[in-house]
């Protein structure tokens, strides 16, 4: 049977008292935005897509409405590309480590999956060298996440735009996920799909907002490559679902003041971690972009986060063992939820790196 097995692993043992292992923003609440019943819609017009909530995606990220195309979250937007641009016997280039759902997609899909690296002594950066030596001819799809899925680390663009040009001069195409790019707030770059017509994007309402029970997604692209993803769609259903696109419009309308909260919710956050990975050197070495909501730190002196995990298990908190993305000596830390949630998460790790240093 082909699945994911991390996220597996996330839906039944992530959770815990104190969330280490969350991987978005704490999940807004219905006093989180001024909604109202009127904001609600049972049926309508969704058989290609909601028109207004595609014209507000495409208002925010500078395409053209023709360019949007909607879907159940960036995993089922990174599915529905992938799905698209490739065959069964496709060379598909992946980074590692990356997203397992990624590596898990393409492998359902039967492509030949060749990885190239994003090492963490060179900050998590892309080797252009390297990506250059596992291009082929039979490549046709290259895919990245930015910010990178574990590290949080954002691909510069001068970079983008050179992998972009090695997949046009190979006749291939390069999905961007970008689940984590509005965390990046007005630094955020240009999304992907707006690089040029053989770029594909994608991203949801999760991660940076808070928004995962509407499973908002969608996919930026060529408006060509957009009506052959809506005439794949085809195959999953008929229409899409109006409550939750409804309220995904209602939440396009107060993004100011959802990004507020996000910063609210983060900035603090980052001050404990970044300080933190200072304070655990001697035991931890991390890559710390200057604004993310995960890091992926890499333990000094044992090759498995696997116990770590489960000691800090007995005090209520949780990571994500770094197994689940091909890194065994990393773990992922995510601190998006409550600020006092991750000071105690954090006491914690600390308590359990120097039980773990002086039984090694």
């Amino acid at each position: 049977m082909k699945n994911s097995v991390y996220m597996t692993w996330a839906k039944h043992h992530a959770a815990a008292r104190y969330n280490l292992a969350n991987s978005g923003i704490l999940g807004c609440e219905l006093h989180d935005l001024p909604l109202t019943l009127y904001d609600v819609e049972l049926n309508g017009p969704n058989h290609e897509g909601y028109a207004p909530l595609k014209e507000a995606i495409a208002a925010k990220y500078g395409v053209s409405p023709e360019s949007v195309v909607t879907a159940q979250g960036t995993s089922m937007a990174n599915f529905l590309a992938m799905a698209t641009v490739i065959e069964r016997g496709d060379e598909v280039l992946i980074e590692q480590p990356t997203y397992e759902p990624i590596l898990a997609a393409a492998d359902y899909l039967g492509a030949v999956v060749t990885r190239f690296s994003r090492r963490f002594e060179e900050g998590y950066q892309i080797d252009l060298d390297e990506l250059r030596r596992r291009i082929s001819s039979r490549t046709r799809l290259i895919v990245i996440t930015s910010p990178h899925n574990p590290s949080g680390v954002a691909v510069d663009q001068s970079v983008i735009a050179e992998v972009g040009a090695l997949a046009a001069e190979a006749g291939a195409r390069v999905l961007v996920d970008e689940a984590y790019r509005d965390i990046l707030l007005d630094a955020a770059p240009p999304p992907g799909g707006r690089l040029g017509a053989h770029f594909l994007s994608t991203n949801s309402l999760t991660k940076a907002y808070g928004l995962s029970g509407l499973r908002c997604g969608w996919i930026l692209c060529d408006p060509p490559l957009a009506e052959r993803m809506r005439r794949l769609n085809d195959l999953f259903g008929a229409v899409g679902s109006m409550p939750s696109d409804s309220l995904s419009l209602a939440a396009f309308r107060h993004l100011p003041q959802l990004e507020e909260r996000t910063k609210k919710i983060l900035d603090p956050n980052l001050e404990l971690v970044h300080q933190f990975v200072k304070d655990h050197a001697d035991v931890l070495e991390c890559v710390v972009p200057p604004r993310s909501i995960i890091v992926f730190p890499r333990l000094r002196n044992a090759d498995d986060s696997g116990p770590l995990h489960d000691l800090l298990r007995q005090s209520e908190t949780s990571i994500v063992p770094g197994r689940f993305f091909e890194s065994p000596a990393h773990f992922r830390l995510g601190f998006a939820v409550a600020t006092e949630d991750v000071a105690v998460g954090l006491k914690h790790l600390s308590k359990s790196l120097a039980t773990l240093m002086t039984t090694s």
